[in-house]
């Protein structure tokens, strides 16, 4: 049950900063250091999103 959470709120924070990388490319450029950060939040979240799936899957089987 744990991993299901896990996996949903990682899922929202990758929208939200896909979403945010939208906006800096297409509508308004963002500050440099706001995108670096951004860009280090997602490296993060592909580790705990890519991990809390495996888990989900394997629990599933």
């Amino acid at each position: 049950m744990k991993n299901k959470y896990v996996f949903i709120i990682s899922l929202i924070i990758m929208i939200i900063s896909i979403l945010i990388m939208y906006i800096n490319r297409f509508v308004e450029p963002l500050p440099d250091i706001a995108i670096r950060v951004l860009g280090g939040l997602m490296l993060g979240n592909i580790f705990v999103l890519s991990y809390s799936a495996v888990k989900l899957k394997n629990k599933n089987q």
